[in-house]
């Protein structure tokens, strides 16, 4: 059956589980949540608005806690990619106002300042199918004429978190546990809470003419700084660490999306995770 919602238009976000996507959920009026899971068995889900005016926020992919296992590939590529490719062919007849692809500062590679003209260089299986994702929707959105913008978005926190070692430290602290961190947590990161995320993307569906996005603080902090702070305000956790290659150093000059919000005041990592964990202990 055909929704009639005359001139209304509906925002699909692909990717119903994830943290991004239940926020964003939210924040747009005339949001609808789909499971790519669920449409990779089952297009037709897409059917009731296949003749509506639509936008698409693309948040589906591996997840994140299984980026690095490949031992179902073929499943690796269809949740990467594949759904992706599937959803945009559906979706060719229809009128589509602007399209949102959630990328990642992964595909900078090992880079200090991160800006949007920067070469791609990824370094990884989820890097490069990000990148692969990017150049996918900006082939079909040039040949079709839609407004598109991919957000690379650097180390996102907050929200329903599972995956982010910010999330991480807050449930080893209120678990008594010991947190794990990577080569004694010196890497350079950008932590951008999920707040700002969803406000750089509502702006993003309001606007034309923005075909790349660093969605970041513009703030460089390494895990050991930010334990060090903790510390010093007498919250303390217990540490072991593991050596792994990662990126040294990956932050955005924000530069652009400064612009778009018209705002530098981004939530601060160190404050966010005091406030939690001074709440968890209280």
């Amino acid at each position: 059956m055909v929704l009639n919602r005359g001139a209304m238009m509906v925002t699909l976000i692909i990717g119903k589980n994830s943290n991004l996507s239940q926020e964003l959920f939210k924040a747009i009026p005339d949001c609808v949540l789909l499971s790519s899971r669920e449409l990779s068995s089952n297009m037709d889900l897409l059917a009731p608005y296949q003749t509506e005016k639509i936008n698409l926020i693309f948040n589906n992919f591996q997840t994140a806690v299984g980026l690095n296992d490949v031992s179902h590939v073929d499943q690796y590529i269809e949740s990467a990619l594949g759904i992706t490719a599937k959803i945009l062919a559906y979706f060719q007849d229809t009128e589509i106002h602007k399209i949102i692809y959630t990328s990642s500062s992964s595909v900078y590679g090992n880079n200090i300042f991160c800006s949007e003209n920067d070469p791609l260089i990824p370094l990884s299986l989820h890097a490069s199918l990000k990148v692969s994702n990017e150049k996918l929707i900006q082939a079909y959105c040039q040949n079709r004429n839609i407004d598109c913008s991919i957000a690379r978005i650097f180390n996102m926190y907050g929200g329903a978190d599972n995956f982010s070692v910010i999330g991480k430290i807050i449930r080893a602290f209120q678990n008594d546990e010991e947190l794990t961190i990577i080569n004694n947590g010196n890497a350079i990161r950008d932590f951008i809470h999920i707040n700002d995320v969803v406000h750089t993307y509502t702006k993003l569906l309001a606007m034309q003419s923005v075909p790349v996005i660093n969605v970041g603080s513009g703030k460089g902090t390494s895990i050991k700084s930010i334990l060090e702070f903790l510390k010093n305000h007498r919250i303390l956790l217990k540490t072991q660490t593991l050596q792994r290659d990662e990126l040294k150093t990956s932050t955005a000059n924000n530069a652009l999306m400064i612009a778009l919000l018209g705002s530098t005041a981004f939530k601060g990592v160190e404050t966010y995770l005091l406030d939690q964990l001074t709440k968890s202990s209280s």
